[in-house]
């Protein structure tokens, strides 16, 4: 009995924990400032090393 009892108790309480995870995963995002500085360093970053692909491949052909 006493078994069983541990086991429910614990049952409950993993699931009172995977519900906060989850539940704290979808509270805290990207913040506003940090997605305009993401999208700053792509195009920073992204955009140049396209045209340099587009020029090769203009070379190529």
């Amino acid at each position: 009995m006493s078994e069983e009892l541990n086991r429910e108790i614990l049952d409950g309480e993993i699931k009172r924990i995977n519900q906060k995870a989850d539940t704290f995963g979808e509270r805290i995002g990207i913040s506003t400032s940090l997605k305009c500085i993401a999208v700053i360093v792509g195009f920073l970053i992204v955009g140049p090393l396209l045209m340099m692909v587009i020029g090769i491949i203009g070379r190529i052909f």
